[in-house]
């Protein structure tokens, strides 16, 4: 008596093959399930540093439609706003206590926008939907952490003529800026172990000649956001809060710092 599975040369039935066809769609289907849900999580948000922001009467955080806005006052029409994308696989949620530390006392609003699996580069548009939700708003940066500022500079490169400028947070433009007219800002983290150092440096000839380049001592790379140590990045002894402060207080002072230059383009 012969059995079909002790014949090496005898081929499966189709049975066997649809078994095997279903093990192999659940296995991608797991894999697949479990990716996603690693993006979707996000790192962060240290919840402590985010309600000592919601705690204080001198920041206000709202939450609208997939944005987070924080802001120190009303927004107007002088009101500088700054579109934020996270860096990749981080809560935006992360990014209010620097967002506040750049907001506060000045007439500056940051929306922090939302972006399908935490993944600034599957959601390049979203501030579209940032300005849309404050047409009172005249002047318009966009920027963003590691691969969120890479994705800012790609949608100021599309969109030269409806903004005033860009912000680069542990970030580099793969887009060429350099004739955009926009002002740009790059703070860098002198103890950034994630960057590619070498392809940010590169990457400078994108900018315009008088973009304001940055590079603060004892910040790494998770010290722009709220979302805790991350993986390659270099160990040092700044607080994190401290290190958040201080990229924030730079950039808000520097949004404030000119007069809103798209009027008339």
């Amino acid at each position: 008596m012969s059995d079909e599975g002790d014949d090496p040369g005898r081929l499966p039935s189709r049975r066997t093959l649809g078994i095997a066809v279903a093990v192999l769609a659940l296995a991608v289907a797991v894999v697949a399930t479990g990716v996603g849900l690693y993006f979707a999580v996000g790192a962060g948000p240290d919840e402590a540093a985010v309600d000592a922001v919601e705690s204080s009467p001198a920041v206000t955080v709202e939450r609208v439609d997939g944005l987070t806005v924080v802001r120190s006052g009303s927004v107007t029409a002088e009101t500088r706003g700054l579109i934020y994308y996270p860096g990749a696989r981080v809560n935006p949620e992360s990014y209010v206590p620097t967002a506040a530390a750049a907001v506060a006392g000045r007439d500056v609003a940051v929306v922090i926008v939302d972006v399908p699996l935490n993944l600034a580069v599957l959601g390049p548009d979203r501030a579209d939907h940032a300005r849309a939700a404050f047409p009172e708003v005249d002047s318009w940066y966009v920027g963003g952490h590691s691969l969120g500022g890479a994705m800012a500079c790609r949608y100021a490169a599309a969109h030269a003529d409806e903004l005033d400028g860009l912000v680069l947070h542990a970030s580099y433009c793969d887009s060429d800026v350099s004739e955009s007219g926009l002002r740009v800002l790059s703070v860098l983290g002198a103890a950034d172990g994630v960057i590619d150092a070498d392809r940010e440096r590169e990457s400078r000839s994108n900018l315009p000649g008088d973009a304001h380049v940055v590079e603060l001592d004892g910040v790494n790379h998770a010290g722009f956001g709220a979302y805790g140590p991350q993986r390659g990045d270099e160990s040092v002894s700044t607080d994190p809060a401290v290190m958040r402060e201080r990229v924030g207080t730079l950039t808000g002072r520097w949004l404030v710092d000119a007069p809103a230059v798209r009027s008339g383009r």
